[in-house]
């Protein structure tokens, strides 16, 4: 029997941390590890980190925003989807990160992250070489935060409308490469594309993974995807390709998705032009 037939899923680690699992297929990955090679092939993974709201239940709302699953199923993909802590009955679901926090005091999400990641080793078949991390918002400052800190981790990460605290800047500047595709629009008023006193620009932060990735400043600069409203800029450096899509005339936005929910109604809509994120990093 499958251990978990296709379809969507909660779980709860022994920490009582929880997150959602999607698996397009019957999964009868660990039933033969103890005794053999798992019975499916080596399947990759995304996480995907909602962003710092109170909409219930998160990682439903969370795939209404992203889509997801619907990406998984297409791609051939395992997705998991975090939910986040708060700090008291009235306040939003978030995670403690570098440059913002807004999880339960004290919570390490870090943690959470290799928790899941072991999880998902033992329970389904995944390829641990091609585990990928994206976000929405606090859920972008963490997957910025993942590749920073472990690198080893993630073959990728593609965070949107999100950014890394100035005060963590220089921590990230170093260390292995990590292959890095961001979305962010220069309308965004919640985390600005310019940044502010707490968090860097977008131009900073994707200068940054240059450098770390092993860019040079001669490299060849590829357009992936221009139109009225979007230009996806793409450079092959030395340890790994750095993207960076920036759009005109969103606000604080899922590109591609539907509206994150607290922003003036409609400011999310989807223009004609705009490039669809979800689709975008699965290809």
């Amino acid at each position: 029997y499958a251990l978990y037939p296709s379809g969507t899923f909660n779980h709860t680690l022994e920490d009582g941390r929880t997150f959602q699992l999607f698996t397009p297929w019957d999964e009868f990955a660990c039933s033969g590890y103890c005794t053999g090679p798992p019975k499916s092939p080596p399947r990759p993974l995304v996480i995907n980190w909602h962003g710092c709201n109170a909409h219930v239940p998160v990682a439903a709302y969370q795939e209404q925003v992203s889509r997801i699953e619907q990406g998984a199923s297409d791609f051939g993909y395992y997705a998991i989807t975090p939910i986040g802590t708060k700090e008291s009955l009235i306040a939003e679901y978030g995670w403690n990160t570098l440059g913002i926090k807004c999880g339960k005091f004290g919570v390490d999400d870090f943690k959470f992250a290799d928790d899941i990641i072991e999880w998902a080793s033992k329970n389904l078949c995944v390829d641990l070489d091609r585990i990928y991390s994206t976000g929405f918002s606090t859920g972008a400052f963490h997957s910025y935060s993942l590749a920073c800190r472990k690198p080893a981790t993630f073959a990728g990460v593609a965070p949107i409308a999100g950014s890394l605290g100035r005060i963590h800047y220089s921590e990230c500047e170093s260390g292995d490469p990590v292959p890095i595709l961001s979305f962010h629009s220069k309308d965004d008023k919640t985390v600005p594309y310019e940044g502010n006193l707490e968090w860097e620009s977008q131009e900073s932060v994707t200068k940054m993974w240059e450098k770390r990735n092993g860019c040079e400043g001669n490299e060849t600069s590829t357009i992936t995807y221009q139109s009225a409203t979007t230009k996806c800029v793409r450079k092959e450096c030395k340890g790994g390709a750095v993207e960076d899509c920036t759009l005109e005339g969103l606000d604080h936005c899922w590109v591609g998705g539907r509206s994150g929910g607290f922003q003036t109604p409609g400011s999310c809509v989807k223009q004609d032009g705009d490039i669809d994120a979800t689709t975008h990093m699965f290809e």
